[in-house]
C-alpha cells in the first residue's frame, strides 16, 4: 500500500513517516526543499521535491508516483499568510485542489490532511465543538476552513474519500517553528538544555497534544475507508503554560523555572475544544499523559545533547 506524505521534511513528517514505514507502508515523500538526510537514510522512502503551490508540480508528481492514499501535511504558517493571504491561498487551498484532483485522476482511494483549529475563531461557547460556528481571524484559517469544504464537495460530487484532523498544540523533541512552540516545545527543550526559564506568558492557554498522539490520529484516518464526517478536532489536556511548568517543576525538580504574573493572553483561537465526536466515531483517544509526554520530549533532547 503507497502512501504519499506532503510537507514529509517538516515536524510532524519526521515522526509520521517512520510510524507508516513500521506499519508497511511505502512511503513517497515530497516537499519543497531538498531531501534532508534522515530521509536520504531512509531506503524505503522515495523523495521527491516539489511546490505544491505550482499545480503542474502536483499533476506531474501525482502521475509519476500514483499513490493509493495520500496524507497532505504541507502549508504556509499563520504569519507567512498574514504577510501574503495570496501566497497563503495558492499553496495552502491551491496545493489541496490539485492533490484531491490529482487523487481522482490517478485513482488514489483516499485523501487525509492537517486541517487547524484556527478555522474557528473567538467568541465561542467553550468547549468548542466540530460543528461549532466557523469565521476564522486569520488567512490561514481561512485557507483550512476553505480546504475543509473542497474536501466535501469533493465526497459529494466524486465520492472521495477525505478526512481532516484539526489539532491544537502539538509539541514534542524537534519542534521549533509556530507560535505554539514558544509555549510548548521550546520551554521542554530549554529544561532539558538546562537553561533557566522566565515565564513572562503564563496565562496563555491550550490543549497540549503530544505528537506521536497527533501522529496515532493521522494513522486512524488513513486507514479509513470513510467517516461520518470531514474533519475531527483532536485533543489530549488543557493547560496554561503556568500549569504546564508547574507540572514540570514536580517532574524535573533542578530545573530553573521563573513564573511571571503577566495576564496577557495573544491567541487568536478559542482555547478549549471537544473532541468526544472523534473519540465516538473512530475510536480516537491519546495514548501519552502530559506528565508522560514531557518526560518522554526532555530525556530524547538530553540524550541528543550527551
Amino acid at each position: 500500500m503507497s502512501v504519499l506524505v506532503t510537507g514529509a521534511c517538516g515536524f510532524i513528517g519526521s515522526y509520521l513517516i517512520p510510524a507508516l514505514l513500521e506499519r508497511g507502508y511505502e512511503v513517497v515523500a515530497t516537499d519543497i526543499t531538498n531531501e534532508p538526510g534522515w530521509i536520504a537514510d531512509l531506503e524505503a522512502v522515495r523523495y521527491y521535491r516539489a511546490d505544491l503551490g505550482r499545480d503542474a508540480d502536483v499533476y506531474k508528481l501525482m502521475g509519476a508516483v500514483r499513490p493509493e492514499k495520500v496524507i497532505h501535511l504541507a502549508s504556509l504558517l499563520a504569519a507567512p499568510c498574514e504577510n501574503d493571504p495570496g501566497l497563503g491561498y495558492r499553496v495552502n487551498f491551491g496545493s489541496t485542489l490539485a492533490l484531491l484532483d490529482g487523487c481522482r485522476t490517478f485513482g488514489a482511494n483516499r485523501f487525509v490532511m492537517t486541517s487547524s483549529i484556527s478555522v474557528f475563531g473567538k467568541n465561542l461557547p467553550e468547549p468548542v465543538f466540530d460543528d461549532e460556528i466557523k469565521n476564522p481571524l486569520t488567512i490561514y484559517g481561512q485557507t483550512k476552513l476553505a480546504c475543509e469544504h473542497l474536501m466535501e464537495w469533493y465526497q459529494r460530487v466524486y465520492s472521495m474519500s477525505s478526512g481532516a484532523v484539526r489539532f491544537p498544540w502539538v509539541f514534542g523533541p524537534g519542534r521549533t517553528t509556530g507560535i505554539t512552540a514558544e509555549y510548548s516545545s521550546k520551554l521542554l527543550d530549554a529544561i532539558a538544555s538546562g537553561e533557566k526559564l522566565v515565564i513572562s506568558t503564563p496565562e496563555e492557554k491550550g490543549d497540549w497534544l503530544y505528537i506521536k498522539d497527533a501522529v496515532k490520529a493521522l494513522l486512524m484516518l488513513i486507514e479509513l475507508k470513510e467517516q461520518p464526517r470531514i474533519a475531527y478536532n483532536i485533543m489530549s489536556g488543557l493547560y496554561t503554560v503556568r500549569e504546564a511548568m508547574t507540572i514540570a517543576r514536580s517532574l524535573f525538580p533542578d530545573a530553573e523555572i521563573e513564573i511571571g504574573e503577566g495576564t496577557e493572553v495573544t491567541s487568536p483561537y478559542p482555547t478549549s475544544f471537544d473532541d468526544s465526536k472523534a473519540r465516538e466515531e473512530i475510536g480516537w483517544k491519546p495514548d501519552y499523559s502530559i506528565e508522560e509526554a514531557m518526560k518522554e520530549h526532555v530525556e530524547i533532547i538530553r540524550k541528543k545533547i550527551n
